[in-house]
């Protein structure tokens, strides 16, 4: 085999290294510097008293600029509604020093909020007392339970897509299975969840969970066509590196950076552990924004497979030989119009193709044929088998004379010292057949 030019050799690494080296990266910028140093950002809570809800804003201002938004309430009463209603995730009550807040927001931020609120109650002369108002299953200790379950329902059905679209299967058939993986999903995980009570018991987390996976799935899917061999960096980009620090899940959103709070109720995993968390402990409150955006990202998933099965089809209907140039990315398919790329990135174009037939006396085809292609130094470059036609095809081959023998059964080799333009070029070779040959 010929020696790869320097620059076809960075380009082949280039294709073949590319997803790897941005998974390293990706992983270092969207998990380490999130996670490696929590710090709360824009912690919504509540304090009883106007005049404390004042005193707090900026004292917390002065030591965490960015950190704590301060709301005042009247009573412990509106205290413990605004915990329940989510629209805080901690409340302070001077009268009696107790601290409310809500395990099943994260584990994680019980710890930052005793830490931020113990000097507050010492002030006032009490002792911080903890109040959980809204206790995680009790199987969860660590309060991430949710978010491994999720995660077994947000990575599969990118994983499947890949698989499936390497599959001989028609586009109807490789939809069902991402539909018949993502109820398997939903269904597993919410048993497994119910079996280890790392979950407390609501059917409709069957729902939301499947709408992941369909989310994810169909999303992926109709992408492929739009970004070809960078399907790989863009679905992981969205439903992985983004959404996984942005999730709230293993992290409380409070504790990351506004970048990833920003995709929050953006990315599906974010919206459904939301709005599940919301049904589970919280009555359902503040879970529509996460059942709506679960819904929303369905329908573009839906919408961008028909309009690219749509193009796909029109496209081979008005020129079927640009598609079946196109490579791996658009084929026909069982009679649908498919859009259908693999894993890997597409295969580079040929500059230099040689092609043509191979026949015997009488324009009847040699089977069995055989072409090779060697340099000047006798080295050889190619070997390819003919099909049942005759018909011959040779690729990438370098830019000076070849020699190009053809050979098949019952008759005598022809060989031709030939020169390949860049492109496509033809040539035919007629074998004469041998004595032997002719006799049989």
């Amino acid at each position: 085999m010929p020696e790869q030019q320097p620059t076809s050799l960075v380009r082949t690494l280039a294709s073949s290294l590319w997803f790897p080296l941005f998974f390293i990266l990706g992983f270092v910028l969207c998990y380490l510097l999130p996670f490696h140093a929590p710090a709360p950002h824009h912690v919504p809570v509540v304090a009883v008293g106007e005049q404390l809800a004042q005193q707090l804003d900026a004292k917390f201002a002065a030591a965490l600029p960015g950190g704590v938004d301060v709301t005042a309430v009247p009573d412990a009463a509106a205290a413990k509604s605004a915990i329940t209603d989510r629209e805080a995730v901690a409340a302070y009550d001077p009268a009696s020093g107790q601290l409310f807040y809500a395990k099943a927001n994260g584990a994680a931020l019980v710890q930052f909020l005793q830490q931020m609120f113990a000097p507050v109650a010492a002030a006032t002369g009490h002792a911080l007392t903890p109040v959980d108002l809204v206790p995680t299953a009790a199987g969860d200790v660590m309060g991430t339970g949710l978010f491994y379950l999720l995660l077994a329902m947000n990575i599969p059905p990118y994983v499947t897509v890949m698989v499936l679209l390497r599959a001989e299967l028609t586009t109807r058939q490789k939809l069902l299975c991402l539909v018949g993986v993502g109820a398997f999903a939903a269904v597993v995980c919410y048993s497994a969840g119910r079996i280890l009570n790392v979950i407390p018991p609501h059917p409709i987390v069957l729902l939301l969970g499947f709408m992941l996976t369909q989310a994810v799935g169909w999303t992926t899917f109709g992408l492929v066509p739009l970004v070809k061999q960078f399907i790989p960096g863009v679905a992981m980009s969205l439903f992985v590196l983004l959404s996984m620090p942005s999730s709230g899940g293993a992290i409380p959103k409070e504790l990351v950076p506004p970048f990833f709070q920003f995709f929050h109720l953006l990315l599906p995993l974010g919206q459904a552990a939301d709005s599940i968390r919301g049904v589970l402990y919280f009555d359902g409150a503040r879970s529509w924004p996460g059942i709506t955006g679960l819904a929303v990202w369905c329908a573009i998933g839906v919408g961008l497979t028909a309009a690219t099965q749509w193009h796909a089809k029109r496209k081979r209907e008005n020129d079927p030989e640009a598609v079946a140039e196109a490579g791996s990315y658009e084929h026909r398919d069982d009679g649908d119009a498919i859009v259908d790329p693999t894993f890997e990135p597409p295969r580079p174009a040929h500059h230099r193709t040689l092609a043509g037939t191979i026949r015997l006396a009488g324009d009847l085809p040699a089977r069995g044929a055989v072409v090779t292609v060697t340099d000047a130094a006798g080295n050889q470059l190619a070997r390819v088998d003919a099909d049942t036609e005759g018909w011959y095809e040779v690729h990438d081959l370098p830019d000076r004379f070849v020699t190009v023998v053809a050979a098949a059964p019952g008759a005598a080799p022809a060989a031709s010292r030939v020169s390949v333009p860049a492109g496509r070029s033809e040539h035919d070779f007629a074998l004469t057949p041998t004595a032997s040959g002719a006799r049989r």
